[in-house]
């Protein structure tokens, strides 16, 4: 009896030293992780200061990175300047249409698409436009319709009638929710710069190009413990010596 009650004791000890010591990694790393979000945090602040400087302090929006330490973290900080793509909210049919074809869509099913964003955030013109909306959608096997609302992200795209998430994400690195304007056609990538050379064709793009830029920065920590941490801001810059001279849109976990 006593050997046996050692030998369990032990055991009992062993159990004890284990979760001890796992409890230990676990609040290292949380710690870590919290000590490498907020270097990211600071990192961005320090890029939007950049953003907005001029002369040989000022970073340009051009994804080119530029490494930092903030207490005593090594932090990669990139910004990458949102001018040149296309908003849902606010680009034209022409404009949508054309984005479609440049990203492989036929022209007759790129101005169906088109149609399905603007219906999907513009109110309807009447009662019976809505209720046909609403016959369309749940004839697709939806139970939803369009709710006539600006999209919140790019993700509720994925909604509208007729988007596969195979669209979507051949879509996707060319919109922005954040963008204030139409796409400037010097930072545009080429199928933008296709889907412009479209819309110009038929008609007006929609809201014109502003000259307020959105940019997104993204901010990963090096710290040996966190590698890996990375936060995304949108922020919209304004004017160095404003009341406001940027407006931070979003900030989230991940790149």
């Amino acid at each position: 009896m006593v050997l046996w009650s050692v030998v369990f004791l032990a055991f009992l000890m062993t159990q004890i030293l284990t979760s001890s010591r796992t409890a230990i990694t676990l609040a290292a790393n949380l710690r870590a992780g919290a000590q490498a979000r907020a270097a990211d945090d600071g990192a961005i602040d320090e890029a939007i200061f950049h953003a907005l400087a001029a002369g040989g302090g000022a970073w340009p929006a051009d994804s080119a990175p530029h490494v930092v330490s903030i207490g005593g973290i090594g932090v990669t900080v990139r910004i990458e300047s949102l001018a040149g793509l296309v908003n849902p909210n606010l680009a034209s049919a022409p404009l949508l249409t054309g984005l479609l074809i440049a990203a492989g869509e036929k022209a007759g099913d790129a101005t169906r698409l088109a149609g399905n964003v603007a219906d999907w955030r513009s109110p309807p013109p009447s009662p019976q436009a809505g209720a046909a909306l609403l016959d369309a959608y749940r004839a697709a096997g939806m139970r939803y319709g369009p709710p006539g609302a600006p999209f919140a992200d790019l993700a509720q795209l994925a909604d509208v009638l007729g988007f596969t998430p195979a669209l979507l994400a051949r879509l996707a690195p060319y919109m922005s929710v954040y963008q204030p304007g139409d796409p400037d056609p010097a930072v545009a990538p080429p199928v933008v710069r296709q889907a412009i050379a479209f819309a110009s064709t038929v008609g007006p793009m929609g809201a014109g190009y502003e000259s307020v830029v959105s940019v997104r920065i993204t901010a990963c920590a090096s710290a040996p413990a966190a590698a890996g941490v990375c936060r995304t801001a949108i922020v919209r810059l304004l004017r160095l010596g404003t009341a406001a001279p940027y407006q931070v849109e979003l900030v989230e976990d991940g790149q």
